[in-house]
């Protein structure tokens, strides 16, 4: 009689049905295509031949990069089967900044979701260095898997085989809704989600009162995505860190809370304004199997709450009402709630045309460790952004922690403002979170 350990494991699954989050990402592209761009700043030598090497290593070692999006009935479905190569658009850099306007580039650029894969690089080089800039289909990655990537990538560029991990073999077999606590699963799913529905209801009928006479944020036909990248020094970085400590808030909030005031100083003149603000939190550690940062996938949701903005003072009133509502989406369920939901979201909002998802959107990944030296280069820099749309925020950034300064990467629609405009909010971003420590 054959043992358990002889029994063969089953064959995966050669595609999957996108659910939640996934699926919602995937109606949006059809709007305005959904990437994530990244963009690694390198000192030194980095031959293409190691280059493409490397990038064809790691699509070997993930199933997600061999993945394509193919419509299937109602909805959608990865088939990990796609046999194109990640393609290296590789080009001379005329200068130290041109990797925005060409990271910018990347986000009207449609990936060709039928064949894949949904990964492709550029690499501007010069003499010095270079800027290797990877964009990924934001169905594929969330910040954990992303700062992995990342560090997988540059491990096999330095001519280092980083250890492989089994689930990588895996990736995207098994959809997050299949992992949720047994809490939020048949009828205690329904049951969260009918208290879900009364709060949104409430939180509607509240914001509609109150924003009665106030600007409302256009929406616009059209509008390019376009790219800010701002670093808070290492002096401000560890004094907004203890006044995190001090007064026992997080630093997402306290982050957030500086971006939505600098952002009703400039475009809401009102003196009070409820304005819609967006974290996105993590889902891979609250799964009932979580799932490791190793793996790719968008496992990650977001959290979406009016908060009262005075034109003047009441800082830390704001960032504990960023805290405290962020508190009660974890705690009621929300996380899993809201990415169930997302897919019903976006086609109304797609449908009616008739709002903004807010005015400004978060999401701070915490420290973010690379080797600051890989075999003959040396990292100088990492920046992530991910796509927007005119439906969308008004304001957006993405935020880490890299070696000591706070470096945001923010997004704003040419449709909404100027470049002077949003230069204008993160200096007073920069002013009143210098004020609040």
């Amino acid at each position: 009689m054959a043992s358990h350990a002889d029994t063969p494991t089953p064959p995966l699954a050669t595609s999957r049905t996108l659910v939640g989050l996934e699926h919602a990402m995937r109606i949006t592209d059809d709007a305005a295509p959904f990437n994530v761009v990244m963009v690694l700043r390198l000192d030194g030598e980095l031959p293409l031949a190691t280059l493409r090497h490397a990038v064809d290593t790691l699509q070997r070692r993930h199933r997600l990069l061999r993945a394509r999006i193919l419509t299937e009935g109602n909805g959608y479905a990865f088939h990990f089967d796609s046999t194109q190569s990640i393609a290296i658009d590789v080009s001379a850099r005329s200068g130290p900044d041109e990797w925005i306007a060409a990271a910018q580039d990347e986000f009207p650029k449609r990936f060709l979701l039928a064949d894949g894969p949904l990964m492709r690089c550029r690499y501007l080089s010069d003499a010095r260095g270079g800027d290797l800039i990877v964009t990924l289909h934001h169905t594929i990655v969330d910040a954990s898997s992303a700062r992995h990537l990342l560090g997988e990538l540059l491990d096999l560029c330095a001519g280092v085989t980083p250890e492989h991990v089994e689930a990588q073999a895996s990736e995207g077999a098994v959809p997050a809704p299949a992992l949720y606590p047994k809490l939020y699963k048949g009828f205690g799913y329904a049951r969260a989600l009918g208290a879900f529905m009364r709060r949104q209801m409430a939180d509607e009928m509240k914001y509609r009162w109150n924003a009665r006479g106030l600007r409302q944020a256009p929406i616009h036909e059209t509008g390019r995505c376009c790219l800010l990248p701002v670093r808070f020094p290492e002096e401000l970085t560890a004094k907004l860190i203890a006044a995190s400590r001090q007064h026992r808030v997080t630093l997402n909030a306290i982050l957030g809370a500086g971006m939505l005031s600098a952002v009703q100083r400039r475009l809401y003149p009102s003196p009070l304004v409820p304005l819609r603000h967006i974290i996105f939190a993590d889902l891979r550690d609250r799964l009932h199997t979580p799932m490791a940062p190793t793996t790719l996938g968008c496992l990650l949701t977001m959290f979406r709450f009016t908060v009262n903005v005075p034109h003047a003072g009441d800082f830390w009133g704001i960032a504990r009402d960023i805290q405290d509502s962020t508190a009660l989406a974890a705690r009621t369920g929300e996380r899993y709630l809201a990415y169930s939901m997302s897919p019903g979201m976006m086609k109304m909002i797609f449908k009616l045309k008739a709002f903004r998802m807010g005015a400004t959107a978060l999401s701070y990944s915490g420290p973010i460790d690379l080797p600051e030296t890989s075999g003959s280069f040396r990292v100088t820099g990492v920046h992530a952004f991910a796509a927007n749309m005119t439906l969308g925020p008004e304001y957006t950034a993405l935020v880490r922690l890299f070696r000591g300064e706070l470096w945001w990467d923010i997004m704003y629609m040419d449709s909404d403002m100027n470049d002077a405009t949003a230069r204008d909010i993160a200096k007073d971003m920069q002013t009143i979170l210098e004020a609040a420590c």
